[in-house]
């Protein structure tokens, strides 16, 4: 009978992957929402890069009866190509180490790579915000407050630009840094940053003000018909201010070729098993008329 077999053996590298990906499958989404509220296109086997196109307006006019319609009209297209390439990361387990732990450390292990590639995922969508150039508020410096979301929400919903394609369809989404979403609560509930100062030395009250304090929007509150949601991973520049966005799903497109994939190999040298997480995806914005940059104040709390 052999000896010295340990849950990182050869003998059971099937098993390791199936419990790795299972966990991180189950712990990348849950690593920031920005991605799930993106047009997602799935790139098939085969596929180098998915074709969106952006089909141009068509002008309708008064007629008069009998007249010939004599100017037909062009339909033209401008096409978004979006490409994946390939993320990952690496982990080595040792024999030392599974031997001294159950096979739960498989799962942890898998549980904070798909978490890594899940974070990775959420900061190049995110990073896809510094690209707007629509519209840009409050500005640094400033506290954003629901002013702003409906000002946003307004710009998103007018007709800005005959070269696009009309006003932004559908729901509208926020997404904003902690920091941002804190100012929004104090506007509604009148609780001050600090000090003793009105509302921030009294009892929080009930009915809305309570709510809104429990929720603290974190995707549970809509303001002008505009879903809150929180993305800690929103950077905070050196003045302390962070750019979030309020936008359309349309606005931007994320391309999956390879949802995540998780495998292992034994390295006899080191004696213990390669990890190996990998996921393909790729990012772009679609229409900038549907995206609004917020971009405002997320210093920490005085």
């Amino acid at each position: 009978m052999a000896e010295g077999l340990t849950i990182s053996s050869s003998s059971s590298l099937s098993d390791m992957s199936a419990i790795a990906i299972a966990s991180a499958i189950a712990n990348v989404e849950p690593a920031g929402p920005s991605a799930q509220l993106v047009s997602r296109y799935d790139l098939e086997k085969g596929q180098k890069q998915v074709n969106i196109p952006l089909w141009s307006r068509l002008t309708a006019a008064a007629l008069t009866e009998g007249v010939m319609i004599n100017a037909p009209q062009q339909v033209a297209v401008t096409v978004k190509n979006l490409t994946a390439s390939e993320h990952g990361l690496l982990t080595f387990l040792s024999d030392r180490l599974t031997r001294q732990n159950n096979e739960n450390i498989v799962s942890e292990v898998g549980q904070f790579q798909g978490l890594g590639v899940g974070r990775l995922r959420e900061q190049d969508v995110i990073a896809l915000y510094d690209a707007v150039t629509g519209l840009s508020i409050p500005g640094a410096g400033n506290a954003g407050n629901f002013r702003h979301i409906a000002g946003a929400v307004a710009y998103l919903k007018t007709d800005n630009s005959s070269a696009q394609q009309g006003p932004a369809p559908g729901k509208v989404n926020g997404i904003f840094h902690p920091e941002q979403i804190r100012r929004f609560v104090q506007e509604a509930t009148s609780v001050q940053a600090g000090g003793s100062v009105g509302m921030a030395a009294q009892p929080i009250p009930t009915g809305m003000t309570a709510d809104i304090v429990e929720n603290y929007f974190r995707g549970n509150e809509q303001l002008f018909n505009t879903r809150i949601w929180e993305s800690g991973l929103i950077e905070r520049d050196g003045s302390g201010d962070s750019k979030g966005c309020v936008h359309v799903p349309q606005a931007f497109a994320l391309g999956m070729h390879n949802e995540i994939t998780a495998e292992s190999m034994r390295v006899p040298r080191l004696r213990g098993e390669d990890l190996v997480t990998t996921a393909e995806w790729g990012e772009i914005e679609i229409n900038d008329e549907w995206a609004v940059e917020f971009y405002s104040a997320a210093d920490v709390i005085s």
